[in-house]
């Protein structure tokens, strides 16, 4: 029993070290789109694009950078177009005029422009950098789990507390960006920064239960 109960803990650990491992790589690929994406928003003219939102939203858009294709919207890198969104019908309406596209539709008073978009890339890129942090410190626990012979063990114990205490400084970059961006676009993230506040507890009262497990297996094995 006690060797099946251990081969489900390892097996347990590798799994989820596999899968931490597939996310890390994925959020890492996000974070490479993210950084071209913050280059060209900084190399292009922060004027080329302007959003006015009010009554109706304005939208224009300098066509020696951008460009639509009937409802595809694109970048001009060179003599390549580089496909970036999709305009739903009757999401907005086009003119085309003096070398700018206007597009016009309806939301809240609010101005945007490059620097906006730049700003969203970079909190963007904060956030992901936070979770693929945590991810490596939870990948090291799994790894833990993985080559355990019992999960009431000082290495899991240790890996444990190093993830807790990873995710304090982690939440407080994510929530950080949660909030800059929140400033642009009027978004609540309190409900986000609750649960988050609450998830980080949970693993400090885990450790503290493992902890006490381990000593409870050393006192046994000490009497045996």
């Amino acid at each position: 029993m006690e060797n099946k109960i251990k081969r489900k803990i390892n097996t347990f650990g590798k799994v989820a070290k596999i899968l931490t491992m597939i996310v890390i790589v994925f959020l890492l690929v996000v974070e490479g789109f993210l950084l071209v994406g913050s280059i060209i928003t900084a190399v292009v003219p922060k004027d080329s694009v302007t959003v006015d939102t009010g009554s109706d939203t304005r939208i224009d858009v300098d066509t020696n950078y951008f460009g639509l294709n009937g409802r595809q919207f694109f970048i001009k890198i060179g003599n390549t177009e580089l496909y970036v969104g999709h305009l739903e019908k009757g999401e907005f309406d086009v003119k085309s005029e003096n070398g700018c596209l206007t597009l016009i539709g309806n939301a809240q008073d609010k101005h945007y422009d490059l620097n906006t978009a730049l700003l969203w890339i970079i909190c963007e890129m904060m956030s992901f950098a936070a979770i693929i942090i945590a991810l490596y410190f939870f990948k090291s626990l799994m790894k833990q789990f993985m080559v355990c012979d019992t999960p009431f063990s000082n290495g899991v114990v240790k890996k444990m507390r190093a993830f807790a205490i990873a995710l304090i400084p982690c939440m407080v970059a994510y929530h950080a960006a949660g909030i800059a961006k929140n400033n642009i676009f009027g978004n609540d993230g309190s409900l986000s920064l609750i649960l988050s506040v609450v998830f980080v507890l949970v693993i400090f009262v885990l450790t503290m239960i493992f902890k006490y497990g381990t000593e409870l297996q050393k006192e046994h094995d000490d009497t045996v």
